[in-house]
């Protein structure tokens, strides 16, 4: 079998499993090398073209409950992905999330004692772009056209159309670009 017919199968598999959940991937919708992890009752939403890459490592997805991720279409999710819902989390359109990256809204474990477990919805806007290794923690919103370098840690907000980098991550540059513009 070629690798392009295990690729539809894969995806093919995954719509199925998604339609069990009752949600309903958007149009070519693909799963490329593997099959994404996906747990939890909480609500789903891939629009169009979307594609997760299992190479190597799952796309891992938890959805708690009454918890809602939404992926905006031609997002792409590459190997080792890993997303934890417990609120929100919203993907822009266009987004490009490297190997390895964490988004979530939660911090899982309260701090302090006495203290709550944060939970917080994440953002990405439009056309943004996570590095290798990128860990969006709770609470965040990425604006449009913004990069942020391989490794980086963002605990805080990261307005449009700017590079950040590091751990904790800051800002290196403003990124060029009309609001047309879409990596490739």
């Amino acid at each position: 079998m070629k690798l392009q017919p295990l690729n539809r199968l894969r995806t093919l598999i995954t719509v199925l499993r998604l339609k069990l959940r009752g949600e309903a991937p958007g149009k070519r919708f693909f799963v490329h090398s593997g099959f994404p992890r996906i747990e939890g009752p909480g609500r789903i939403t891939i629009a169009d073209r979307v594609n997760w890459s299992c190479h190597g490592a799952p796309v891992a997805v938890e959805v708690g409950p009454g918890a809602r991720l939404e992926i905006g279409a031609r997002a792409f999710l590459n190997a080792g992905v890993e997303i934890v819902c417990h609120l929100s989390v919203r993907i822009g359109e266009h987004c490009r999330i490297g190997p390895r990256c964490v988004l979530a809204d939660t911090n899982h474990h309260p701090v302090h004692e006495g203290e709550g477990v944060r939970v917080a919805p994440v953002t990405l806007g439009r056309n943004v772009w996570l590095g290798r290794g990128v860990t969006v923690l709770p609470g965040v919103t990425i604006g449009d056209h913004a990069v942020i370098a391989a490794g980086s840690v963002v605990f805080g907000d990261v307005p449009p159309r700017q590079v950040w980098r590091g751990n904790p991550a800051a800002f290196v540059k403003p990124v060029r670009t009309s609001d047309a513009f879409v990596r490739p």
